[in-house]
């Protein structure tokens, strides 16, 4: 990926990934600890659709450039609530695995994810179930 002061370059990467991963990458640097658990966490999302390396390298570089200059949820957010429901819970899924990496759940990570939730249209039940699930899974 090539930056030219300042200026991104967009190169080959689709607009859903780029939405998608900006907002990991904000819910992970919510806490003001983007750590490299977060940064495997993301990856190995985008690795299961088959990205390679090098795509994801990418994304990864130009989101967190990205994500500093954005104040605003709702762009990354109006991409992603267009998908179908089981992408966006998994999505919810995704962030609350990078939220609870370091094993705590902060006020401002909870009010994101909250947040985030009502913007692509997740159900609070289903919110609280997949809180609970990833709790679990830490915790067994």
């Amino acid at each position: 990926m090539f930056f030219n002061k300042n200026k991104e370059k967009k190169n080959d990467l689709s607009d859903i990934d780029i939405a998608i991963c900006m907002l990991l990458i904000h819910a992970a640097r919510t806490d003001e600890r983007y750590e490299i658990q977060e940064k495997k966490i993301i990856k190995s999302y985008f690795t299961k659709f088959k990205k390679d390396d090098l795509y994801i390298k990418n994304l990864i570089e130009y989101c967190e450039i990205k994500e500093k200059d954005s104040v605003e949820i709702l762009n990354m957010t109006k991409e992603i609530k267009k998908l179908k429901y089981e992408n966006r819970l998994e999505i919810i899924e995704i962030i609350f695995k990078i939220i609870y990496s370091d094993r705590q759940l902060c006020q401002y990570e909870d009010r994101l994810v909250r947040k985030i939730a009502g913007l692509i249209y997740i159900e609070s039940k289903d919110l609280g179930e997949i809180k609970i699930k990833i709790k679990n899974d830490l915790y067994s």
